[in-house]
């Protein structure tokens, strides 16, 4: 393997755990909300960018194969 497709690699893992983390933040801030009291639509209207239902996110981790 060349340095190139070294770095490439390393770089999609780093990727792909990066991923990983936004999704369980984003589980967890939709379970304070929702313990706060603000339904999942709520927070999703709120938002400017589109947040996926909690089941969705939850999916989005199984791996793939």
């Amino acid at each position: 393997m060349d340095d190139t497709t070294e770095r490439l690699d390393r770089l999609q893992m780093e990727v792909s755990q990066l991923r990983e983390m936004v999704i369980i933040q984003t589980v967890i801030l939709q379970a304070l909300a929702l313990k706060a009291g603000i339904a999942p639509q709520t927070m999703m209207a709120m938002s400017p960018v589109p947040i996926p239902e909690p089941s969705d996110l939850m999916a989005m981790l199984k791996p793939k194969g």
